[in-house]
């Protein structure tokens, strides 16, 4: 298993001397609106720290719809090939396709109408990635963050019927806790699962009680799982948390192995 962090470029100096295995960027990381030129210094930053960004998420920007009167393919290609390039060249493996505001369906739009757009959007997400050797890991999101695909479960069935072959899961501790999804209904979903975040109640480092962290972990070994587990948290010191966050992540494996 590798352990990672979510966090951003001027804090990779700190994941890397806390022990993390890799780092996980969010995808404007990469600069995806600015040209080659510009991007160039930030990227060669990155690729020149001590741990690398194995995985990115908040792919796509509220400002690119993937559904609703204003959503664009061309649009949306024409990002997604800079931002996957980009990612493939520091060394990412998975990409999350997590990105509320961009995939929430607006106020009056018809929903059947909504998910046709989306299934369209994340295929096209699925397939660029795939151009770039990068697995494309759709995030189900709570019901507080997005009005559309909030559990695992939900993911998992919108991948299958809709026969989205280039689309894989991510499973997050907060948003099931937070969705009060059953973890029987996340072992369902397991061989969709490529990637998981994880943290501890209230969405803060994972040591921090109030989850079902264990049991958590019990159900991706019982399921086979070991890629990768980034912890997706809020911190109030990194500096002193990161280390306490990677020793309970490795011991909690260890416990349910």
């Amino acid at each position: 298993m590798r352990f990672g962090v979510c966090t951003t470029p001027d804090q990779i100096e700190i994941v890397a001397a806390a022990g993390f295995d890799f780092c996980e960027l969010p995808a404007h990381a990469v600069l995806p609106f600015d040209d080659d030129a510009t991007a160039t210094p930030a990227l060669r930053a990155i690729a020149a720290a001590p741990i690398h960004p194995e995985s990115f998420n908040v792919l796509v920007p509220g400002d690119i719809p993937l559904c609703g009167p204003h959503a664009d393919l061309e649009v949306l290609r024409s990002y997604l090939r800079r931002a996957f390039g980009r990612m493939a060249s520091l060394g990412a493996a998975v990409a999350v396709l997590g990105s509320g505001a961009a995939r929430r369906i607006p106020d009056g739009w018809p929903r059947d109408r909504a998910l046709d757009q989306i299934a369209t959007a994340v295929a096209l997400a699925g397939e660029e990635a795939g151009r770039c050797g990068i697995t494309l890991a759709l995030e189900h999101l709570n019901q507080q963050e997005c009005n559309v695909l909030n559990t695992v479960g939900e993911c998992a069935a919108f991948i299958r019927e809709r026969g989205l072959h280039d689309v894989r899961l991510l499973a997050d501790l907060y948003h099931i806790e937070s969705e009060h999804e059953p973890l029987d209904a996340v072992a369902n979903a397991m061989p969709y699962v490529v990637h998981v975040h994880v943290a501890g109640g209230g969405r803060q480092s994972p040591d921090t009680p109030g989850y079902d962290y264990a049991g958590f972990m019990r159900m991706l070994r019982n399921a086979g799982y070991n890629a990768r587990i980034s912890a997706e948290c809020r911190w109030e010191k990194i500096a002193e948390q990161a280390p306490v966050a990677l020793a309970f992540m490795k011991a909690q494996w260890q416990r349910v192995g």
